[in-house]
């Protein structure tokens, strides 16, 4: 058994060498398989009992008929290898996505044989292609028009969080008679993102305000509103600015004889973005507190409030919009626990 599993290992090393991933492949002999079917090898063992018999009984229209099916089977085994050859395959993979979803995977089939001016033997388009991911058995039929470049969507679910590395896909073929299966190997080079899933009936964001410690003596020392003062309203003070004047107000104050009136927030009063910290999600696994700040993060963006994110040496600043919405998602898809 070592012996054996040695081997395997040394065979899959030999063929990701020999199939390196890429974004692009051309299809041509170094890239291209043929063997013959199961009803090739019956046909080919039906030939020989027809040379033979031909050759025993001396008959001329049995030779005629043997060497006749040989040349369609020669015929057949060429139409099949063109079917595939001269192709030009490119994918474009869908970026992001949450755990759970299809991501879109767009494969482009450029015939080159067009370009150069050869006459095809598939001129006419090319049919009987199929698609298929080499750890699923569902074929998807492809035909590649004489027209416009084909074009195939192959939904791919994203299985776990972080980059998604894509199997391999396989391209076949057995037109136009069945006899011989010729077949690619693409290995796809690009690897899309799956975000963590946002958790199912998550509870309601934090609304308590992010404290800054750079504002605490801002606090501390803003100035307070006097008794028998409204609230953000109090008396003109040789600092402030004209823009603070309440000027209707002042009016009347001054005809009262009073004096000018400003308004004034107080830094503790004025609106701050929320802290998604996932420090404080204790007695939860690193997955779970994942998807519960995925969760929480769609709801800051669905509330419209600024929001910033932490995480162990993860922290991200303060901001709302879909740059940063991507942003965060980004890095708990990448996350990884210390």
């Amino acid at each position: 058994m070592p012996r054996l599993s040695g081997w395997r290992t040394r065979w899959q090393a030999w063929w990701d060498r020999r199939h390196p991933r890429t974004d692009t492949l051309r299809l041509d002999h170094r890239t291209l398989y043929i063997v013959p079917t199961g009803s090739g090898f019956v046909y080919g063992v039906l030939l020989g009992c027809l040379l033979l018999a031909s050759i025993n009984y001396q008959l001329n229209l049995g030779h005629l008929l043997t060497f006749t099916l040989s040349s369609a089977a020669l015929v057949a085994l060429h139409a099949t290898h063109a079917t595939l050859s001269g192709l030009r395959l490119s994918a474009r993979v869908g970026e992001v996505g949450f755990v759970g979803e299809m991501v879109d995977i767009e494969i482009t089939l450029q015939d080159e044989t067009r370009r150069t001016g050869w006459r095809h033997p598939a001129h006419l388009g090319r049919h009987g292609l199929v698609v298929r991911w080499r750890d699923e058995p569902a074929d998807l039929p492809v035909d590649v028009s004489p027209d416009p470049d084909a074009r195939r969507h192959l939904p791919r679910r994203l299985a776990h969080r972080g980059r998604q590395t894509l199997p391999a896909l396989e391209f076949s073929s057995r037109f136009p008679l069945g006899l011989f299966r010729v077949w690619a190997v693409w290995r796809i080079a690009q690897q899309p993102l799956a975000w963590p899933a946002p958790e199912v009936d998550a509870p309601p964001v934090p609304q308590s305000a992010s404290t800054d410690p750079a504002e605490a003596p801002l606090r501390r020392h803003a100035p307070q509103p006097e008794p028998g003062e409204d609230e953000g309203v109090r008396p003109w003070r040789r600092e402030d600015r004209p823009a603070q004047v309440l000027w209707r107000r002042s009016a009347r104050s001054l005809a009262a004889g009073g004096g000018l009136l400003v308004r004034e927030t107080p830094p503790a009063r004025q609106a701050r973005g929320l802290h998604l910290d996932g420090d404080r999600l204790t007695g939860l696994d690193p997955e779970t507190r994942l998807r519960r700040l995925s969760a929480w993060v769609l709801q800051a963006e669905a509330l419209g409030q600024p929001y910033r994110l932490s995480l162990g040496t993860l922290s991200i600043a303060e901001g709302i919009g879909p740059q940063h919405r991507r942003q965060c998602l980004d890095a708990l898809a990448l996350w990884s626990p210390p």
